[in-house]
């Protein structure tokens, strides 16, 4: 049996909306006058005897919800255009079996033009096989129209997996700060507070900021051997520089050492040489097959340096000379001499894609990395993609560089700063979308009332 709903401004209209849908061998089951006009409700392959007035029911609601979801897709959508916050969708209650009743009795028989009906068919009663047979139908059917929603309103990376209408908006908000897919999934399932959105999004946000992995206050300020990794232009040479000038200035000249492993690049060693002279330490310089972990022995077991940096060439990974730096990062990784073993920090330019950085991770992870340094903080424009790589990773977080001067420019890392500022970032970044949108708005209506005057 297939139940539907027809509405039109007078009866005439609402029943030939039902012969050109259902055909010639449609029941009406029930008419009645709305505020709209007048409301038809037919059927096909209707059978009185045997059909119960709950199931007839149960398409009807599930007809209008339907029509309630796809009202509120389009509703979103405006919303979402006009910058607006975007209403929520609640299912409406499915009658239950106690107290479901169609709202007029099942009739066969034509109706009035004024609306009233000539005459019903009684209705068949149903037992409790045919009841849990329809539940089951109906909980079927709802959950195909969540998922429905759910993936018209693009809010879930997989729409096949189980989440409520509410965490799809916060998972949209994850996505509007640049978080990875993944990591706004695992989030979003552990959020807890389901009635109001802005407690359910500070959740959201108290969870990033645990998420995150973040080294000790710190860490760096002991001493010990480290290498900067990471791709062309990430800043490895000037943060060598901030690094090497902040431990000075907390233990002198005599305590830092610097060394240089880029042999790839013309001219590669002058700026790290202008550091060394500025701050009075020792520079070194390690051509490529040389023992790098017998130079950094030297330095911390003779010499005593307390602080090493090693600068690294940001070679891509199909460059011929990659892996040679990377074996040779490795060798003193894993060295068991005397002094610190050498770690390898990656360093994230902030400026950099999600995709970059992530396979910038993938490329240097063979050397065997123990944190990750975020640079060029005040030139992005988003947090969200860095962080995803640290929290999914597991790649402790150790220093923050936002600015070019040495040393004052870095800092040590507090996640829920972080956290904070990555959600302004996504206000900011949202906010100049929606007036750059009224602007362009603004000029089309202008250019249009222009061509209109000529």
């Amino acid at each position: 049996m297939k139940v539907k709903r027809f509405m039109g401004t007078n009866m005439q209209q609402a029943l030939r909306l039902v012969s050109q849908d259902l055909g010639a061998d449609a029941v009406i089951l029930s008419s009645k006058k709305v505020a709209e006009g007048f409301e038809v409700v037919a059927a096909l392959d209707y059978q009185s005897e045997q059909q119960n007035p709950v199931e007839v029911e149960r398409q009807l609601e599930l007809q209008r919800e339907l029509e309630r979801a796809k009202d509120m897709s389009r509703e979103r959508q405006r919303a979402r255009a006009a910058g607006e916050p975007l209403p929520e969708f609640t299912p409406v209650s499915m009658p239950d079996r106690a107290g479901a009743q169609p709202s007029t009795r099942p009739s066969s028989t034509p109706v009035l033009e004024d609306g009233r009906e000539q005459s019903s068919r009684p209705s068949a009663s149903s037992n409790d096989s045919q009841y849990h047979q329809m539940m089951e139908r109906m909980s079927g059917e709802l959950s195909e129209l969540k998922n429905w929603m759910v993936s018209h309103g693009g809010s879930a990376w997989d729409t096949g997996r189980p989440i409520t209408w509410k965490q799809s908006q916060l998972w949209q908000r994850c996505q509007d700060v640049g978080l990875e897919p993944s990591w706004s999934d695992r989030i979003v399932s552990q959020v807890t507070e389901q009635n109001d959105m802005g407690l359910a999004w500070k959740q959201v946000l108290r969870q990033m900021a645990v998420d995150l992995p973040v080294a000790k206050q710190g860490s760096l300020d002991k001493g010990g051997v480290f290498a900067l990794v990471g791709p062309t232009g990430a800043g490895k040479t000037t943060t060598i520089g901030k690094l090497a000038a902040r431990f000075v200035i907390q233990h002198g000249a005599d305590a830092v050492a610097l060394v240089s492993i880029d042999s790839y690049r013309v001219a590669a060693h002058d700026q790290l040489r202008s550091v060394a002279r500025i701050l009075g330490v020792e520079l070194h310089t390690v051509a490529p097959g040389e023992d790098l972990a017998a130079t950094l022995e030297t330095l911390t077991g003779k010499k005593k340096k307390r602080l090493v940096l090693v600068d690294t060439a940001g070679l891509a990974s199909q460059d011929p000379s990659f892996q040679g730096q990377l074996s040779m990062l490795k060798q003193a990784c894993t060295c068991k001499g005397s002094g610190p073993r050498m770690r390898c920090l990656l360093t994230l330019p902030l400026t950099s894609q999600g995709r970059c950085l992530q396979e910038n991770y993938e490329h240097f992870k063979p050397a065997g990395l123990a944190g990750c340094i975020f640079t060029k903080l005040d030139e992005c424009f988003s947090l969200g993609p860095a962080m995803s790589v640290a929290a999914l990773t597991r790649l402790p977080l150790v220093m923050i560089a936002d600015g070019p001067k040495i040393p004052d420019d870095l800092h040590y890392p507090d996640a829920g700063k972080l956290v904070r500022l990555a959600e302004q970032m996504a206000r900011m970044a949202r906010t100049r979308w929606q007036a750059a949108e009224a602007m362009s708005l603004a000029n089309c209506r202008q250019t249009g009332s222009q061509q209109g005057v000529h």
